[in-house]
């Protein structure tokens, strides 16, 4: 009951958000906007995301096999590709961080280094984004405005403390033991999980290294699937506003309060290229057209997860 409240209640959140948004512009405006995208450009988006995808699974493949955890190539992009799947359809867009751990979890009995891998890959994930909008906010210190610099600020002062908690052996087991004390079991169980995942990685500088490369490949594509998309529409945007803005839009949209991050993402999409002369109405239809590349690309996802299903009912295992 209290899931269904929580989907209805997120689900209104990303009507609501749209509604609002949709009272300030001419939908019409919306969909001219969204025809002078070339389709050359909107299959070049495509391409782009399915290949962050491809990415994105050796990436995880990487911190995997530091948890002892070893698949053929193919199960991993498949298990991949299904969660990517979810994270478009779900409450929110890292519910398939929680599908891939459960059928991850399934395949190989290893709960705690399922759990612990993918979280490596969603915070990998996270700092390269942040990284990126950092560098690309040194080169252009005419966008800083309080209401970018205060969640920037929080932004890496949450991964700080998640680094110095996972790599601290002392201070995360005196926080664990506290958390014994007071904190309800499944506090307990993701906190330790945390520092185990973490501490797992504390030696592995090549597997560090080669993640950071592959992860900073994946999050440029992603980039580029919106710069493809507002290319084909001739907006007049570089390449470096998107480095800039996408990052920010991607970490606020994974937040859980609407239906896969529709209506966040739109809005504050407008917002943001708002600041640098984008129109609302283009700026919504870039955005929306981006997302829909990555349900397209993700598509695949969802085709593997109902021919194994159909395959063999019992299990979800890939």
């Amino acid at each position: 009951m209290k899931r269904s409240l929580g989907a209805i209640l997120k689900l209104l959140v990303s009507v609501g958000l749209i509604w609002l948004f949709l009272r300030q512009i001419d939908l019409a405006d919306v969909e001219r906007a969204a025809r002078t995208a070339q389709p050359i450009y909107l299959m070049a988006a495509v391409l782009l995301f399915t290949v962050s995808n491809l990415l994105g699974a050796i990436q995880w493949g990487y911190l995997l096999r530091v948890q002892d955890i070893h698949l053929p190539a193919r199960r991993v992009v498949s298990l991949y590709f299904v969660g990517v799947f979810f994270n478009n359809f779900l409450v929110s867009n890292i519910g398939g961080d929680a599908v891939r751990v459960y059928d991850l979890s399934r395949t190989t009995g290893k709960g705690s280094q399922s759990f612990a891998a993918t979280f490596l890959d969603r915070f990998v994930g996270l700092f390269v984004l942040i990284l990126f909008s950092l560098v690309s906010f040194s080169v252009n210190p005419e966008l800083w405005s309080p209401g970018i610099a205060i969640p920037m600020v929080s932004l890496v002062s949450a991964l700080t403390g998640i680094l110095v908690f996972g790599f601290s052996r002392r201070l995360s087991g005196w926080i664990v033991g506290m958390a014994e004390r007071f904190a309800p079991e499944k506090v307990v169980s993701l906190l330790q999980g945390v520092r185990d995942g973490f501490i797992a990685y504390r030696t592995e500088y090549g597997v560090i290294v080669r993640v950071l490369i592959v992860a900073s490949g994946v999050q440029l594509t992603r980039v580029g699937v919106y710069y493809a998309v507002g290319h084909g529409m001739s907006l007049d945007i570089g390449f470096d506003h998107f480095l800039i803005f996408i990052p920010l839009i991607a970490i606020v949209a994974a937040i859980p309060i609407s239906f896969g991050g529709i209506g966040v993402r739109e809005n504050l999409g407008a917002i943001l290229f708002g600041r640098v002369g984008v129109d609302p109405a283009a700026a919504l239809a870039m955005m929306f057209m981006g997302y829909l590349a990555g349900i397209i690309a993700s598509l695949a996802g969802g085709v593997s997860f109902v021919l194994r299903r159909s395959a063999n009912p019992e299990k979800t295992d890939a």
